[in-house]
């Protein structure tokens, strides 16, 4: 029986708080087919520290600088030679040490797209459920839920115009021509920190660009729709800024 191989890449700047958790998380993993890739932004705490007391359960590691966090994953999808990538972030967790396993005995795609859901701390939530053509520009599949094959890692990068959000670019992108591999898993992959600098910033071009991107992958109906949503969200934004 041949075991499929999954990446695991970890981008990191200053994450000394919450990187052990992050890395224990993996190498606690029941699976034996990983392989964990982490890339330090030029870290000045102690977080090569900690990279250092785990390398015996890490694959690779660099320390370089980059163009902002996508560039440094668009790295990490160069460097990674698994079946599937998934990307942690240095301040989430694995659900379970169980769960890579679990997720494995379900991929039975060499070409698909699988995705589960996250616990939200902050907010105490899970996140997302099945997305569709409908919802996907409206909910993206959290970063922290989902495995990308190797015939779509290897061929795809994230764009880096999307500072905080070029996953969410890259997932509509992928919808609109791969929509038959997305496969939804009832599972919870993650426990993702929601104070994360993508859950508190804007990211402006993304906000400024979505709507067209949108209408080209996903169709005049599901942009319209999505166009009317962002109005009355923001209709309803401004009646509480006037009280």
């Amino acid at each position: 029986m041949q075991y499929p191989k999954i990446s695991i890449i970890t981008v990191v700047r200053n994450g000394e708080k919450d990187l052990e958790s992050a890395i224990k998380s993996v190498v606690s993993q029941s699976y034996a087919h990983i392989e964990y890739i982490i890339l330090d932004g030029l870290s000045t705490d102690g977080t090569l520290d900690i990279i250092r007391k785990y390398e015996h359960g890490i694959a690779l590691w660099k320390s370089e600088a980059d163009r902002g966090i996508f560039d440094a994953m668009n790295k990490g999808l160069d460097l990674a030679t698994g079946d599937w990538v998934f990307f942690l972030g240095c301040d989430d967790v694995l659900a379970s040490p169980t769960i890579i396993e679990e997720v494995v005995a379900e991929m039975t795609d060499a070409d698909g797209i699988y995705y589960g859901n996250t616990y939200l701390k902050k907010s105490n939530q899970i996140y997302t459920g099945k997305v569709s053509r409908w919802n996907i520009a409206l909910r993206n599949i959290s970063h922290q839920a989902i495995f990308y094959p190797r015939s779509i890692y290897k061929q795809k990068k994230y764009n880096l115009d999307y500072k905080l959000t070029a996953d969410h670019i890259y997932n509509v992108e992928l919808y609109s021509r791969f929509a038959a591999h997305f496969v939804y898993m009832p599972k919870l992959i993650s426990i993702y920190n929601d104070l994360g600098m993508s859950s508190v910033n804007v990211d402006h071009q993304h906000k400024k660009d979505i709507i067209g991107i949108v209408y080209d992958n996903l169709g005049s109906a599901v942009g319209s729709y999505y166009w009317l949503r962002v109005k009355v969200s923001n209709f309803k934004n401004s009646l509480k800024g006037g009280k």
